[in-house]
């Protein structure tokens, strides 16, 4: 006599295993913007295609935000909105001591940093607007900007790239807003005025600082320097 075979439900048995998870694993968190948004912990599945992208040479940071944030639309959130939500999944799904590890510049000796995301301060936009208007110190004209959302991350994303796609940002130069004009003024521009700009494009000063001072074990020295989001910033410290 054949033995019947019992089919096995593995979505069933999946769900049962998972059964003491909380049910809502979702996170609000307000926006140094000024908007909201909703965030839930990286899964495993989400952690290896950060691996597949970051083994590619690709940054994993904007499929990361797609996968685990709700409430917004990506490409038109400031970038550092976007830095803020990376802080916030890194804590929510890892919790929120990150450690890493330094050279002390002072003695070379090699340090590891622990940092707590919790107190790392937050400086919130006055206003929630992607544009700013902005008087020049040297010129001592006026201009309108737009603030770099996630949209414009591609065409910043060093130096050379900012200075040549500058006059994307400037909608309005006194009272001109012919791009032809605001190119030509723009070559012609002091210094000054140009890093002004791109201080007020780029929102300095404003959302979660990444700057941390850390004191070496060995010699003592204060180092100041930027937090390092590199591939071990998603992983269990």
């Amino acid at each position: 006599m054949a033995i019947k075979e019992e089919k096995i439900d593995v979505d069933s048995i999946v769900e049962g295993l998972l059964s003491d998870l909380p049910t809502n694993t979702e996170t609000q968190v307000e926006l140094p913007s000024g908007g909201i948004a909703k965030i839930k912990p990286i899964t495993f599945e989400e952690e290896r295609q950060m691996v597949a992208l970051s083994n590619k040479g690709e940054d994993p940071s904007t499929l990361l935000i797609e996968k685990c944030v709700t409430g917004l639309d990506l490409n038109k959130i400031l970038l550092i909105d976007k830095i803020y939500l990376l802080f916030k999944l890194r804590e929510l799904s890892f919790g929120s001591i990150y450690k890493f590890h330094m050279s002390c510049p002072s003695c070379k000796e090699q340090q590891t940093i622990s940092i707590d995301i919790n107190d790392m301060p937050v400086e919130a936009l006055a206003d929630s607007s992607d544009k700013v208007e902005v008087a020049l110190p040297m010129c001592k004209k006026k201009v309108v900007l737009k603030r770099a959302s996630v949209a414009e991350e591609r065409i910043i994303s060093d130096t050379s790239k900012m200075l040549e796609n500058l006059w994307r940002f400037i909608l309005k130069f006194d009272e001109y807003t012919d791009p032809m004009i605001i190119q030509k003024v723009l070559s012609k521009l002091p210094a000054g005025d140009v890093n002004t700009m791109i201080s007020e494009i780029m929102c300095e000063g404003f959302g979660i600082s990444t700057e941390v001072v850390a004191r070496c074990s060995a010699c003592g020295t204060d180092s100041k320097m930027e937090l390092p989001l590199d591939k071990n910033f998603f992983s269990v410290s």
